[in-house]
């Protein structure tokens, strides 16, 4: 398994730390591991809830039709348009 050395890590998160592990009832490094796998857990849920969303906003909004080859053409030419805007602006 990898080490992860953490360098110059601030003394209040240290002794955050440490108070945190012996809580828990763990080693420093247990504690770290958890907090770690709990932050990744907690984003990869906010994640999914923003998926769960996004697909319900997909399926409420009705029944959905094909873009014509020629929609679609017109449809990424004004996205292209939109960027070289935004691009001109950002340069003025």
């Amino acid at each position: 398994m990898p080490d992860l050395p953490l360098r110059n890590m601030p003394a209040d998160l240290y002794r955050r730390l440490q108070s945190a592990a012996a809580e828990h009832f763990r080693s420093l490094n247990q504690e770290a591991q958890s907090r770690l796998s709990r932050s990744f857990d907690a984003e990869d849920a906010k994640m999914s809830a923003l998926h769960a969303h996004w697909v319900h906003e997909a399926l409420s909004s009705g029944a959905s039709t094909p873009l014509k080859p020629a929609e679609l053409d017109r449809s990424f030419a004004r996205g292209i348009a939109r960027a070289k805007n935004r691009k001109t602006a950002k340069a003025a």
